[in-house]
């Protein structure tokens, strides 16, 4: 197999999750890691200016702060998703052994058991860089107080790391230190997690942090399966349910400043966090129940709500009221101004590293 490094696009979103898409060039053959179910137009359109086809969506691990990405894309464009042969997650097409090989191309990805942050993680190795999902940040480590996690066990994950050569660049599945990417050398060096020994790591990760927000529903959706495309509705398709509040409910699971400040009029305002208790509520509105949030993160999840209450009648409006005001559709606001879509000043979330950082919904 060749050595050449694979074509490389990071795709990144601030400060929080980071996503990669690989290819090789001469055959056209792409996988992507990590990808984000809120980004996945933005992943096709990647996929059509650069003329390749997804081979292979993999997860890293079971993610607990994000909605993937894999099942929607795997619906679009067929490709396989791959995770770590310790996943119990229902999703993936195939599950991957430590050391096991996937080809891209004349390209080998090396796919690594490197468990600490949950039971099922896993890095990616493409002969000269390794993508390291939540295990390893630049100048951190990935939490190990929830979800399975052991510091003992990233201890070790850490030396398969190490193990891959100095001069290996290291691509982390968050960044919350402003970096792209680093070399497994400069983290020896500057990294306080990656340098300790087995018990200084252990005492390190001792502390106990707050959870990512939403996460029971996240890991619903990403062990057990996305959403179809009949499920998922685009702006122009409202007008054919009708009126809102007769014909069909507008739920709207965003913080009510965000709502004030910019909504489809009609929308009934019940945020994420009040869904599971105001269940008998929502059941009783008008149905189906088109579900819509700031970016469609949010309306997904209580959809999730939705699933295990066994109301299948639910649609999501894709990208959110991002998506509704891009498409110049009308809104009405509660504040005086001129209707917008904001981010709440009440949004908050756990990180997924050691010691600080922000994960956010949209």
């Amino acid at each position: 197999m060749s050595v050449a490094t694979l074509e490389l696009k990071p795709i990144a979103y601030g400060r929080d999750c980071k996503t990669y898409l690989l290819w090789d060039a001469a055959t056209k053959q792409a996988a992507i890691i990590d990808p984000r179910f809120d980004h996945v137009a933005r992943y096709r359109h990647e996929l059509a200016a650069l003329d390749v086809s997804l081979k292979y969506c993999i997860d890293t691990h079971t993610h607990a702060d994000h909605l993937s990405g894999s099942d929607r894309l795997r619906n679009l464009t067929g490709c396989a998703i791959v995770m770590s042969a310790a996943s119990k997650s229902k999703v993936p097409d195939y599950k991957a052994a430590d050391g096991e090989k996937l080809n891209i191309g004349e390209h080998e990805l090396t796919l690594l058991h490197t468990p600490g942050h949950t039971p099922d993680s896993m890095c990616v190795f493409d002969g000269s860089r390794v993508y390291t999902g939540d295990t390893l940040f630049i100048g951190g480590a990935a939490r190990t107080d929830f979800m399975g996690g052991s510091p003992a066990q990233l201890y070790e994950s850490f030396r398969k790391i190490e193990a891959l050569g100095p001069d290996v660049e290291v691509w982390p599945g968050h960044d919350y230190n402003g970096h792209e990417h680093s070399t497994v050398a400069d983290e020896l060096e500057g990294n306080p997690h990656f340098k300790a020994d087995k018990n200084a790591l252990i005492t390190m990760h001792k502390i106990k942090g707050e959870l990512p927000a939403n996460m029971a529903e996240i890991l619903s959706f990403n062990t057990e399966a996305g959403l179809p495309e009949s499920k998922i509705v685009v702006p122009a398709d409202i007008a054919g349910y009708g009126v809102p509040g007769k014909d069909f409910t507008l739920l709207d699971s965003r913080f009510a400043d965000e709502f004030e400040a910019g909504r489809i009029d009609g929308a009934v305002l019940i945020p994420l966090p009040e869904i599971h208790d105001r269940w008998d509520e929502i059941a009783k509105l008008p149905h189906p129940v088109v579900s819509v949030c700031r970016s469609g993160v949010r309306a997904t999840m209580a959809m999730m709500t939705a699933r295990h209450a066994g109301d299948q009648e639910w649609v999501l409006l894709e990208g959110g009221m991002q998506a509704w005001q891009k498409a110049g559709k009308p809104m009405v606001s509660d504040t005086g101004k001129t209707p917008d879509v904001i981010t709440s000043k009440f949004a908050t979330g756990g990180s997924c590293a050691a010691g600080g950082g922000t994960c956010s919904a949209g």
